[in-house]
């Protein structure tokens, strides 16, 4: 039950209120709300009023300006004096836009304020809505789905992740993520595996570098998944991008040895050591082989009798320190050559390491990257003696013509190198020759000597340079064991067959003959090219040359322009020197039928020379080509056969003959090359608009022909113009060259017309007068016409203008003073008549004149 101090307080205030006659409106109930933002949030505000009953209307509106969130932000409730409450409703606006919580406040206020009238508490209301449309966004990669990347090599490489937060940027939002999924832990190659990635407000994209770790592992390919996990802050998660696949490509290909130990006796002479890469301890490819990998060793040795010295107890027979892996290659070997050292010795050791930091390519050194050799306890101190076993892999050739020392030969000592030792030896000739050796070579026979800790040893020979072509001759070199001095031993290889090269060209230097030996030659029987060659230094032997041989027209002399069907051969042809033969001369005909152009050439070239019929022991220096290997013979004109042409192509005029009843005219012909008799046919054309009225009393003969003996260049064709008192007009005719007699001669193309006019003559057009009876002096009457008759002599071949006029021009008594006659071809007379239109006049006094004037014929 209230307390009776409660109960005095209530009715006190009522009674205040009351007797005041006062009225109070005020919110009542909820005063706080929070919210949504759908399209069914309605907010219910009750407003109540106290006290003495009144009219009233309150009025309830937003604080502010109006966002759009509400649909009303102003209400008015009217409360009639009969009732003491209205309850109004303010509706939220659902938008799609990304919004975080937001808090409005809605005051209560009055239409008519008045003194019996006042607003109570509460008189105001909030609205909270809460964050709607993804305020603070949806987190999601955004970028391929699937990446590939290289693990770094001595670095870290950072890979981009993009992130995207769509919709709404509010606040901060934080999201995890984790690396999973891999073969290996993720720690291993990523940096970090997992983590947090914030987006501060406002921000829509955001990239955040991963790590991607140089492990040095061996590894082939690596497929992780960066997942997004989850997110504070009030975003979302995009399920459908929120993971990323990385592919780290394979890596780090493993280099090793296959072992890390190797027990050898000191009598082996070479141990071979295997290194690997890509390869793990079961011969599983692991690691890339598409790329070149290559490592340095290094070979440790110690100072005491228990560690073997380089180059005293083993040889590196490596030409550098590198060993190279090329492209898919897995395996290479170390090579090393144990030494016999001088003593007996316990035994020794020496390590071979691979170093990292010269690695080059995508590759690690892992277990064993270090080997340890054992040289077994040993004895033979003073070593044993052989020839060089590099000597052997090819054969020993000396150039009697090149070298006059030879410095070629080695002998080994192998084992110990203890002490002074030497063994004697000899040269024979492994041959039937019972020549001296000394006759090529000396000395013959000699000592050679090792001093204490001296393993190689050249044996210097001087060759005899003569000037006897000798074909090759072997030589056997023999140590001898009895000879032995100082403890050592002789094995083998202990004998050495060399040779002596063939020497000053014995089998020939195949060359031209002098220059002026080779050339065209023509005679009644035909024509040939005479060639003639040497061989120099000795003739053992039969030797074949290939030679080749080319006509090129007249022009650039390049091979490439040659003309077949021109020899009596193919344009490669051979030719045999027999055993001591050291000259030949050959005769190529030349087809009867082949026309040989004036300054043309023939290129004669030497392809090459080989021996026929015999087997050198080795490979020979000779037979060989001179260092003059082609000549070309220029055609001259005596050689050449005909091109026949007119000197010029520019057309002739002639004028008919005056003084005499004919005229010859020469035309020149010239042949460029003069080799055999020629006759050329020719023809005579009329030729033009005037062709009809040619004939054989005009020009002649219509035909013929002219001969060039051989040798000779020039000639011409005579051609006999013709006179008469016939008027002709402009006559031409084109001369022909139709032929020549031989196939070898040809008509210059371009000069084979020759275009020859004779001008107009004898007046064709005619000459103009007054016919005798029509020449005057005229008396006529008024009203009469004078005919005034022209006549035409001569020729009358062509249309003609006559313009005629009455003296003075100014006198105007006559119709027709002044005009043109036309006389058409064949016409000789026209008549003008002049008609009098004045008083009479006495003629004498006036001048009829006439003017020629030309028009074309037809």
């Amino acid at each position: 039950m209230p307390s009776a101090s409660l109960l005095v307080y209530l009715l006190l205030t009522l009674l205040i209120h009351f007797t005041s006659g006062e009225s109070e409106v005020k919110f009542s109930g909820q005063t706080e709300f929070v919210v949504n933002e759908t399209s069914t949030t309605v907010i219910r505000l009750v407003i109540e009023r106290t006290g003495k009953p009144a009219n009233i209307t309150a009025i309830v509106s937003i604080d502010g300006e109006n966002t759009g969130d509400f649909f009303d932000t102003y209400a008015a409730a009217f409360i009639p004096d009969t009732e003491t409450n209205r309850t109004v409703y303010i509706s939220v606006c659902d938008d799609d836009l990304p919004e975080a919580d937001e808090t409005f406040t809605f005051h209560l206020t009055l239409l008519k304020p008045s003194a019996r009238i006042k607003l109570g508490t509460p008189n105001s209301v909030t609205v909270t809505i809460l964050s709607n449309d993804n305020a603070f966004g949806i987190i999601s990669f955004n970028m391929s789905a699937f990446i590939t990347v290289n693990e770094p090599r001595g670095r870290n490489e950072l890979v981009p992740l993009t992130l995207i937060r769509e919709r709404g940027t509010y606040g901060t939002v934080i999201v995890s993520f984790e690396v999973e999924d891999g073969p290996n832990p993720a720690e291993e190659d990523f940096s970090p595996a997992r983590g947090n990635i914030t987006f501060t407000p406002g921000r829509s994209v955001l990239i955040y570098n991963l790590t991607v770790l140089d492990d040095q592992v061996p590894e082939n390919d690596e497929v992780f998944v960066v997942r997004l996990k989850s997110v504070e802050g009030g975003a979302e998660i995009n399920t459908t991008k929120n993971s990323v696949w990385i592919n780290i490509r394979k890596n780090d290909s493993p280099v090793r040895f296959v072992q890390n130990a190797y027990m050898v006796p000191e009598e082996d002479e070479v141990i071979t050591i295997q290194v690997v890469r890509g390869k793990d301890v079961t011969g599983k490819l692991i690691g890339p082989d598409e790329d070149e990998v290559s490592v340095s060793y290094a070979i440790i040795t110690g100072d005491s009798t228990a560690h073997a010295q380089l180059n005293v107890d083993f040889l590196d027979l490596q030409p550098n320190t590198t060993l190279v892996f090329p492209p898919l290659v897995h395996e290479t070997y170390l090579k090393f050559r144990i030494l016999d050292d001088a003593i007996p010795e316990i035994a020794e050791t020496f390590q071979i390491m691979l170093l990292k930091d010269t690695l080059q390519g995508d590759a690690v050194l892992i277990y064993p990257s270090v080997v340890h050799v054992t040289i077994q306890p040993n004895d033979k101190p003073y070593g044993v003696l052989s020839i060089h076993s590099v000597l052997f892999t090819h054969t020993v050739i000396i150039d009697e013509d090149q070298i006059s020392r030879f410095e070629g030969i080695t002998i080994v000592r192998n084992g110990g190198t203890h002490g002074n030792v030497s063994v004697s030896w000899v040269i024979i000739r492994n041959s039937s020759d019972p020549s001296p050796v000394t006759a090529d070579l000396f000395p013959e026979a000699g000592e050679i000597s090792f001093a204490q800790g001296e393993m190689l040893v050249t044996l210097y020979l001087n060759i005899i340079d003569d000037d006897i072509p000798e074909e090759a001759e072997p030589y056997l070199l023999k140590l001898l064991p009895y000879t032995i001095q100082g403890g050592a031993e002789v094995s083998e290889p202990s004998e050495l067959l060399f040779y002596i090269q063939d020497s000053d060209d014995v089998y020939g230097l195949i060359k031209f003959h002098p220059l002026e030996n080779q050339k065209i030659e023509s005679n009644p029987m035909g024509r040939f090219l005479s060639l003639s060659f040497a061989r120099e230094g000795g003739t053992v032997g039969d030797v074949q040359l290939v030679y080749t041989a080319l006509y090129i027209p007249a022009g650039a002399l390049d091979p490439e322009r040659a003309k077949g069907g021109i020899l009596n051969m193919s344009t490669r042809s051979t030719l045999i020197f027999p055993e001591g033969k050291a000259q030949a001369t050959i005769n190529i005909p030349i087809r009867n039928d082949a026309f040989l152009q004036n300054r043309a050439h023939f290129v004669i070239q030497l392809e090459k020379v080989e021996l026929l019929n015999r087997i050198p022991l080795v490979p020979p220096i000779s037979p060989r080509l001179d260092e003059i290997r082609n000549i070309s013979l220029r055609i001259t004109p005596d050689i050449a056969n005909g091109e026949i042409g007119f000197l010029s192509n520019l057309p002739i005029i002639l004028s008919e003959p005056e003084e005499s009843p004919a005229t010859v005219v020469s035309i020149p012909l010239h042949r460029d090359g003069t080799d055999g008799q020629a006759t050329v046919f020719w023809s005579l054309r009329p030729f033009g608009p005037n062709h009809k009225a040619v004939t054989q009393d005009d020009i002649g003969p219509f035909n013929g022909s002219v001969v060039f003996l051989s040798g000779q260049s020039d000639t011409a064709i005579n051609i006999t113009i013709k006179a008469d008192d016939i008027p002709e007009m402009n006559e031409t005719v084109l001369l022909t060259l139709d032929r020549v007699s031989m196939e070898n001669q040809i008509l210059k193309y371009g000069f084979t017309t020759c275009e020859i006019t004779i001008l107009e003559n004898d007046d064709p057009g005619g000459v103009f007068e007054f016919s005798p009876s029509s020449r005057g002096p005229y008396s006529i009457k008024e009203g009469d016409s004078v005919e005034l008759q022209i006549v035409r002599s001569r020729g009358s071949l062509v249309r003609q203008f006559l313009r005629y006029t009455v003296e003075p021009r100014d006198n105007n008594e006559f119709y027709g003073s002044t005009g043109i006659l036309e006389f058409k071809p064949g016409e000789r007379e026209i008549i003008i008549t002049l008609l009098v239109d004045t008083s009479l006049y006495c003629c004498n006094g006036l001048l009829l004149c006439g003017f020629l004037c030309r028009a074309p014929a037809y």
